[in-house]
């Protein structure tokens, strides 16, 4: 015989509709458990994640380069959006890649790997400058007054390089940004868990150490949020 039962909670009562869902609202705000314990996470991708060779601009013709963030012992990141920053000078959208004038051969590849699917792909062969605005679906969608020869749409004029681009110039560029829980549904982003190898690539598979002139630079930062499973409260 089944025995009839209300989850209450004050004068609240919880509702089974129809279909017979349990429905819930989902809250804005972290639980009371998670206390100080989640923090604002914000860190360039590095080269082996030296934690301070931000610059892609390297060689991966041979050996491919890979510029990451890795787990960490003690708490679990959620990576929530990529910013990615593209540099050069006269940068165009597509055929161009940071100001060479042309596409890379290879291209970059984009991926995460945790224990359980190893290596998902989040973009593969993004070989010009339009690739990876189209990776991020446009965002932001912005142009410079309608300017569509040296600066039009999606290309930001006049970008000062922080220095360690090819001679730290002015330059125009890209920058474009993957918002990972809208493009993919992931509500919390991408996670590496606390004391596991899972970790975010960017993998460069070309000579990006010559021929993308003067200013050129490329870097990604990466956002989010993340967790210390260990710390009490």
């Amino acid at each position: 015989m089944a025995v009839r039962s209300k989850i209450v909670f004050g004068d609240n009562e919880a509702i089974v509709d129809e279909g017979g869902f349990l429905r819930v609202v989902v809250s804005g705000l972290p639980l009371n458990t998670t206390g100080n314990k989640q923090i604002i996470y914000r860190k360039f991708l590095t080269l082996n994640n030296d934690g301070t060779t931000t610059e892609m601009t390297v060689d991966g013709s041979t050996t491919p380069q890979r510029f990451t963030i890795n787990a960490e012992p003690k708490k679990d990141i959620f990576i929530t959006s990529l910013s990615f920053q593209i540099l050069g000078t006269g940068i165009a959208l597509g055929e161009d890649f940071a100001g060479s004038g042309a596409s890379l051969t290879n291209g970059c590849r984009l991926f995460y790997k945790d224990n359980i699917n190893g290596e998902v792909n989040i973009g593969t062969q993004l070989q010009n400058n339009f690739d990876f605005i189209r990776l991020c679906q446009g965002n932001p969608a912005f142009n410079n007054g309608g300017d569509n020869t040296a600066t039009g749409p999606f290309i930001a004029p006049s970008i000062t390089s922080s220095g360690s681009g090819k001679g730290g110039s002015v330059a125009d560029g890209i920058i474009p940004v993957l918002d990972i829980k809208s493009v993919f549904g992931l509500a919390f982003g991408i996670r590496l868990n606390a004391n596991t190898k899972d970790e975010l690539v960017l993998e460069v598979n070309d000579n990006l150490s010559t021929g993308l002139g003067v200013g050129a630079s490329f870097n990604i930062i990466a956002y989010g949020f993340e967790i210390d499973r260990n710390q009490e409260g």
